[in-house]
């Protein structure tokens, strides 16, 4: 098995592993839409360097715009492959993708090329090695030309040490933040309601599937808006500066008009811009 065979395979055990766990509700069951929002709520708090670079490559992020609002406007359909990968074990070729799954699940080491080139994967004597995981280390499992050749090599793992060595902080840190959540209730999410997002508590809710991470942006600006044949559909009259944009309520399958360009809030599909045809076919029309 080479290397990129192995981080997949590394990848996926992980998966199986963290599924149940701390974001049990957007992997146990990971839809697209779902993985999409997970990538906003784990990139909105990490601090981890390596995992930022990983966000900027898959995304390709505009610098000067809002990059939490980016993500939510990326096209949901291309984490279709990530749910195929984790449920049907298809394949992904891309490190880019594998790298960021990586960062969903939380797998170490990532990226792949910091797996690639650790010294616990690159070989004992050229031949090839699996990973494989214990309660408190890391194995590296020889595959040997011989079976007299056969060894195990025992390594701590990096994730552990750090994890004995700041137990004491982490309690006091664990203890700060209850007693402020206690005392300064936060709003860490959002959730659509009617024609707009309102902020909510993602701990108070039963069902987080229609909850967003807090985007300022969207609670702010984004809504859905009523329109007429007077409405001002464009910008100085310029059909290629649209001022609304359009998807369909998943529901009854009518068409809904909102301010901003983004995803609909309901189905999670690319809003469209409005276009004359739709005006004089589905506004003008119904007077």
């Amino acid at each position: 098995m080479n290397a990129l065979d192995t981080y997949k395979k590394g990848v996926k055990n992980k998966y199986e592993k963290e599924k149940s766990k701390e974001y049990s509700d957007y992997l146990l069951n990971p839809s697209p839409a779902k993985l999409k929002r997970l990538c906003a709520l784990i990139f909105e708090h990490t601090t981890v360097h390596s995992d930022l670079a990983i966000f900027k490559k898959f995304f390709n992020f505009n610098e000067s715009e809002d990059k939490i609002r980016q993500i939510m406007c990326f096209d949901t359909d291309k984490f279709r492959p990530f749910q195929n990968f984790l449920l049907k074990n298809t394949d992904i070729s891309q490190t880019e993708s594998l790298d960021l799954i990586a960062v969903l699940v939380g797998f170490e080491p990532r990226p792949y090329r910091k797996f690639r080139n650790t010294d616990d994967f690159e070989g004992i004597n050229g031949r090839k090695i699996e990973l494989t995981t214990d309660k408190n280390v890391e194995s590296i499992r020889v595959k040997p030309k011989n079976i007299s050749d056969f060894a195990t090599v025992k390594k701590w793992s990096l994730k552990k040490k750090l994890l004995i060595g700041t137990l004491s902080l982490l309690i006091l840190a664990s203890l700060g933040f209850s007693l402020k959540s206690i005392c300064f209730p936060t709003k860490n999410g959002i959730v659509w309601t009617k024609d707009h997002f309102v902020a909510v508590d993602l701990a108070d809710l039963e069902n987080i599937d229609n909850a967003q991470p807090m985007n300022q942006s969207l609670l702010d600006d984004f809504k859905k808006i009523a329109v007429c044949d007077t409405t001002t559909f464009f910008k100085n009259g310029d059909k290629n500066q649209p001022l609304i944009w359009y998807g369909k309520d998943p529901s009854t399958g009518e068409y809904e008009y909102f301010n901003q360009p983004g995803l609909h809030p309901v189905s999670g599909r690319t809003l469209k811009k409005i276009t004359p045809y739709i005006i004089d076919k589905y506004i003008r029309t119904n007077k």
